[in-house]
């Protein structure tokens, strides 16, 4: 029997925190054991406010190596895209104190190294900010989701 240790990814027990029949139908079709009680888990399936229950700071419990989790604490910090910006720009501002070269800008003010996302939009908080750039330049490309 092969774990996740191997680089395979296959599972010997897996542990589902709500029924859903597409997934146990196919864990099942895969040969993955269902785990009952304090058995040892490969996989856990749960829902987001599930996994933030169990895995946070105060229950202390952590995952194996041979653990994992479809989802995990906080993951909205970076699925969600305004937030990701949010802490993109933290992060950005914290290597520029440290004095970190990846923080470099060149001569117009713009970082060389982490320029890497979009200027970002909440609608409708942001709209009147979003209109006025969309004015400014109109041939630009505008991805709205």
């Amino acid at each position: 029997e092969k774990s996740v240790s191997d680089g395979v990814y296959a599972a010997s027990q897996v542990e589902v925190n709500f029924d859903k029949s597409v997934l146990t139908l196919n864990f099942e079709k895969r040969g993955w054991v269902k785990a009952t009680g304090d058995e040892d888990w490969n996989i856990y399936w749960a829902n987001p406010w599930t996994v933030k229950q169990i895995f946070n700071p105060e229950t202390g419990f952590r995952l194996g190596e041979t653990q994992l989790l479809n989802h995990f604490p906080n993951h909205l910090e970076l699925t969600r895209k305004d937030l990701m910006v949010k802490n993109i720009k933290r992060f950005r501002r914290e290597m520029e104190k440290e004095g970190n070269p990846l923080a470099e800008k060149d001569e117009r003010g713009d970082f060389l190294y982490m320029e890497i996302v979009p200027m970002t939009y909440l609608l409708p908080g942001d709209y009147t900010i979003f209109v006025e750039e969309f004015r400014r330049k109109p041939d630009e490309m505008w991805i709205m989701k």
